[in-house]
């Protein structure tokens, strides 16, 4: 796998001075969040972050459904990366806004071609999680700790209709559990996979790829 091109930096040299809460320790509790390594916590701390990571995935792949899933994706803003690949280079760029915080991640496939696949963590009122889609699709997410690590798991879909309306994805029609877990390596890196079955048609993504902050911040 090709290493980040810049070295790795301390978020507290990045860390915004906002004041939003976007960070996770409400969401987890406290006995949880002290048992992840103090890393981990920086990144997902109360204060939003703008920060820049790199590295790459060693493997991106999908089932034929996946496929169908993520090609039809590109009609919507490309939910997920709709090609497949080994030591794909990557950046992950996180950045607050006034909703929550924006995570964009760029797969630079070895034609040239890249793709980005954006989605937005918001921590609501009552202290859950929900990521948002291209096309005002919904994942509330069950976010827990174990073996230090940081595990992100879908509860369902649903289309964000506006005025409080809501339209549940079935979850046959949908891409099925989403699961993301979020592994500190030391040194500055962490490992990002992330695993979506189908309750019928098995895996249909399968990613994992290391990464460290850099100073290319946006």
């Amino acid at each position: 796998m090709t290493e980040a091109t810049t070295l790795p930096v301390t978020l507290s040299r990045l860390r915004a001075t906002t004041g939003s809460r976007h960070g996770l320790r409400h969401v987890l509790g406290a006995h949880a969040w002290q048992r992840l390594p103090e890393a981990v916590r920086e990144r997902f701390a109360d204060g939003a972050l703008a920060v820049t990571y790199a590295g790459a995935f060693e493997i991106v792949r999908a089932n034929w459904l996946g496929r169908a899933f993520a090609w039809l994706g590109l009609l919507f803003g490309t939910p997920v990366a709709p090609r497949c690949g080994a030591d794909v280079e990557a950046r992950v760029a996180v950045q607050p806004n006034a909703e929550g915080v924006v995570w964009t991640r760029t797969y630079e496939w070895g034609d040239g071609r890249a793709h980005h696949v954006r989605s937005t963590k918001v921590v609501t009122g009552d202290g859950s999680l929900i990521e948002k889609l291209p096309a005002r699709l919904n994942m509330p997410l069950h976010v827990y700790e174990a073996g230090r690590v940081l595990h992100f798991v879908s509860r369902g879909y649903y289309f964000d209709l506006g005025f409080g309306l809501r339209l549940p994805l079935p979850a046959l029609c949908s891409p099925g559990t989403t699961h993301v877990e979020h592994i500190d390596l030391g040194h500055g890196w962490f490992r990002f996979t992330m695993t979506v079955t189908h309750p019928q048609f098995g895996e249909l993504f399968f990613q994992t790829g290391r990464f460290c902050a850099t100073e290319d911040a946006t």
